[in-house]
């Protein structure tokens, strides 16, 4: 069942074996309904896939991807990332007052953000660094025209820094789970022990006929590996790797699956916890902010927001008591502390993986800390929410440093 971004088709979820539609399935009329259709109805019929609001027919199958990738191996094509390439003497000192982390090392991956003038996040970049003067940067496909303009307008004009952008041109699929490293080993010859091939790190790899940017890194919180390579070695390489991964118990995951996993994860998205409205130290960033680093666009600004004080603090919530008749946080949801608005949901979905409805949510500061009760409004009734410590899934990045 597939969606689209920025025009790019990609898959939300994946039916189960004998799923159909029949002319008569087709034809309801394309609006939100109030109730649920069940992915396995007790008639017999095919399931249906009905939009609303609430969990519809796609969200016990969703859960049976997340579990595959949580107990086994998922495979996802992530070909819509924005890609750029970046390279020449002048390229390191270019990013790093761009950017506000710091740049990582040679082979290694890290994540940093443009901020606005005044502090905002403006977009958000993974950085693999290939050699001393060159970079490939990966960034949300959504955005690409806005992430294309900003980095081009900045760019020196002196011939110092070689621009491209690549994304039309490379592909991008993702094997995650316990079993990634197991499947993905038997079609290399490079050594991928957690020694040799760490967490946040990236390396050129031959897989079969075709040579990819292999990045030890995912948006779902498993071990896993994404493979950016060749457009025209896409179906090259699908095929090997599910050829490689029907012993590890390999199944394709879609994007309804990763945003739930990455939901458990207190994963921020551009456009909902991260934004050109909220300081970045309001979105919980502080780990990627380094003002010590020197000059970069927003620091001073940022600066002073903190010291005026935050007024909104990133929190991640539990709301208790939801059903499977329904819905989930999707975002803009207030969230009220004894009948006072204290705060909007940004993003939500049920975690398979700890068993409970979460949303993502700017609040008060107030209001934020671990235990702190409030009430979300889902779809007209208010259910009771309280505020846990962030990432509840796996807080300690074991699974992905495994």
């Amino acid at each position: 069942m597939f969606g689209s971004v920025y025009g790019w088709e990609r898959p939300g979820w994946f039916a189960p074996p004998g799923y159909e539609l029949s002319p008569a399935d087709k034809a309801y009329p394309d609006v939100l309904l109030r109730h649920n259709h069940p992915a396995r109805p007790a008639d017999g019929k095919p399931p249906r896939e009905r939009w609303s609001f609430r969990r519809s027919s796609y969200f016990h199958v969703v859960g049976e991807e997340c579990r595959a990738v949580h107990e086994r191996l998922g495979i996802q094509d992530m070909t819509p990332f924005a890609k750029y390439e970046v390279s020449g003497a002048g390229a390191e000192a270019w990013l790093d007052q761009l950017v506000a982390n710091r740049l990582p090392g040679v082979g290694r991956v890290g994540l940093a953000h443009l901020l606005t003038p005044l502090g905002g996040v403006r977009s958000e970049l993974t950085i693999y660094r290939e050699a001393h003067d060159r970079f490939y940067l990966v960034g949300p496909g959504s955005l690409e025209r806005h992430d294309w303009d900003q980095l081009e307008r900045a760019r020196p004009r002196d011939g110092s820094v070689e621009l491209q952008r690549v994304t039309g041109q490379i592909g991008v699929l993702v094997i995650a789970g316990p079993r990634s490293r197991e499947a993905l080993q038997t079609l290399t010859d490079d050594d991928l022990s957690n020694v040799a091939f760490p967490w946040l790190s990236g390396r050129a790899m031959s897989i079969g006929a075709a040579t990819a940017r292999v990045l030890r890194v995912n948006f779902v919180g498993e071990l896993g590996y994404e493979l950016h390579h060749p457009i025209e070695m896409q179906t090259h390489l699908f095929d090997l790797l599910m050829e490689a991964g029907r012993p590890f118990g390999i199944r394709p995951f879609g994007i309804k699956a990763m945003s739930s996993l990455a939901v458990e994860k207190s994963y921020r998205l551009i456009g909902r916890e991260l934004s050109i409205e909220y300081a970045a130290a309001e979105s919980g960033l502080q780990r990627f902010v380094r003002p010590d680093k020197g000059p970069f666009i927003g620091r001073d600004a940022l600066a002073a927001r903190e010291r005026r004080g935050l007024k909104w603090r990133f929190v991640t919530l539990e709301v208790h008591g939801v059903g499977d008749g329904d819905g989930d946080a999707r975002g803009s949801e207030p969230i009220r502390h004894q009948g006072r608005l204290v705060g909007r949901c940004t993003n939500g979905a049920y975690g398979w993986r700890v068993g409970k409805s979460l949303a993502l949510a700017m609040v008060e500061p107030a209001f934020g800390e671990p235990g702190q009760r409030l009430t979300v409004t889902l779809l007209g009734r208010p259910f009771e929410a309280t505020v846990i410590g962030e990432s509840p899934y796996d807080p300690q990045n074991a699974r992905l440093r495994s």
